[in-house]
């Protein structure tokens, strides 16, 4: 696949993943899955999909008969075992509770079990990231660069938002939001230091939904310092010169791209 095409299956993976968990419910007694969304997020791992007695099960191999194995139930429990002793310790039949070592097993899963709940869901969530290459090349961005400028000429909102999406899956710009902005108008910016809860940005970006326009404010931006808001507001209505601007802007992730590639 293509840059472009694993960076998108790395946000399909990542908002996917973010649907489970916030769906997802872990109290005793009423635990919760989208079994559905698990089904889509464990077809882009190298799992492999089977089914021992009444339970869905998810393969992968660690060494002769033993498997990862990730049972699809509310708990979503994932083991190192076989697939014979998860069947028995989950669904056991009558006969096999004669043994004592068997009772034991099914009272008792410790020996067996690597995670539950959320942290299986961040395993299974590595395993399907771990298949994606995103390494590029220059050429790699400037196909990227490419398609914004496309969407930055047609004046189509959802493409330039994708292609700011898929530059920041490698430049680790995140979203912010202030009390000033207006509804269609998106903030994105990285992280240049913290302070307990106190957050200091660099590199303010600036989307506008409506008119499918992008601007970049560089230096430091908080959104919580006056001042900074008041120099955000001048530039949004156009009162200040921009630092950069339309296809400049996915220039410059380029650039940062790159340099970020020989840290």
């Amino acid at each position: 696949m293509s840059l472009k095409e694993n960076l998108q299956k790395k946000l399909k993976i990542e908002r996917l993943a973010g649907k489970i968990s916030s769906t997802m419910r872990e109290t005793p007694g009423s635990r919760h899955l989208n079994k559905d969304a698990v089904r889509d997020l464990l077809a882009m791992t190298d799992f492999e999909k089977t089914r021992a007695r009444d339970l869905t099960l998810y393969l992968r191999p660690l060494h002769g008969e033993m498997k990862e194995v990730v049972v699809l139930d509310n708990e979503l429990p994932i083991y190192h075992s076989t697939v014979a002793d998860v069947a028995m310790r989950k669904t056991p039949h009558w006969k096999e509770m004669f043994s004592v070592s068997n009772i034991r097993k099914v009272l008792n899963d410790n020996d067996v079990i690597v995670s539950k709940g959320r942290e299986s869901l961040a395993r299974i969530t590595d395993c399907a990231l771990a298949l994606l290459d995103l390494s590029y090349a220059r050429e790699d961005l400037e196909t990227l660069l490419r398609g914004a400028r496309i969407s930055l000429h047609k004046k189509l909102s959802s493409g330039v938002r994708e292609s700011l999406e898929l530059f920041f899956q490698l430049v680790d710009f995140r979203s912010i939001s202030t009390e000033v902005q207006d509804p269609h108008v998106l903030l994105f910016a990285r992280v240049k230091e913290t302070e307990g809860e106190s957050v200091l940005f660099e590199d303010l970006i600036i989307f506008d939904e409506k008119n499918a326009e992008v601007q970049l404010l560089s230096g430091e931006f908080s959104p919580a310092s006056d001042r900074d808001l008041a120099r955000f507001l001048l530039h949004v209505r156009g009162a200040a010169q921009t630092t950069i601007e339309g296809e400049g802007v996915f220039e410059y992730l380029v650039q940062l791209a790159l340099s970020r590639q020989g840290e």
